[in-house]
């Protein structure tokens, strides 16, 4: 007999509901099984344990980004000329966007049967909606926060004139997504 998945909504270990080809959840299980030879269905968010799981690492992170953003327009002042990074901004905007279209995709994968089945509320507010298949996708969404802030960095070097909103949103987003993940927010 099969062990039983305390998250998933369906008792079964995999939660791939697409053809495996075109399944973000089964690329990321071959991803697993790949590096760490494992299925993704051994990962556990561990506060404290996993990379990048503290609130000192959040509260760092926010901190070193902002020093970067208001230390790096002082330096680039004594800059003549901005550095030209077009191929790395393109290359850098490419990666993101398809780390996005990937992880919508697989919060859709996740998040359209259980809409289907248990209604809009269930999935967007209902506590049991939190699953591991979904707690992954999260992690990895708060992972690209971290990955964004390579596009003030750029900004910076490019000697482009940042607006608040935007070290503001960049800051905060990686904190909203950390404690989505903490407080294991179906939203």
């Amino acid at each position: 007999m099969a062990e039983v998945n305390s998250f998933s909504l369906s008792g079964t270990q995999h939660s791939q509901h697409w053809p495996s080809l075109i399944s973000p959840d089964w690329w990321l299980n071959q991803a697993f099984l790949a590096t760490t030879g494992q299925p993704k269905s051994a990962w556990r968010w561990n506060p404290g344990t996993t990379t990048l799981s503290t609130q000192r690492a959040v509260l760092s992170g926010v901190v070193l980004y902002l020093l970067m953003v208001f230390g790096g327009q002082i330096v680039m002042k004594s800059v003549a000329k901005p550095i030209r990074l077009k191929r790395i901004t393109q290359v850098h905007n490419l990666l993101l966007t398809l780390i996005s279209g990937f992880l919508l995709l697989a919060f859709l994968e996740q998040c359209l049967p259980a809409w289907r089945d248990r209604g809009f509320f269930f999935t967007i507010c209902g506590a049991e909606s939190w699953t591991q298949p979904m707690e992954i996708i999260y992690y990895l969404n708060y992972l690209t926060k971290w990955l964004e802030f390579i596009d003030t960095a750029l900004l910076i070097l490019k000697k482009k004139k940042l607006e608040f909103l935007h070290y503001y949103h960049h800051s905060l987003t990686m904190v909203l997504c950390f404690e989505e993940l903490l407080g294991r927010v179906s939203v």
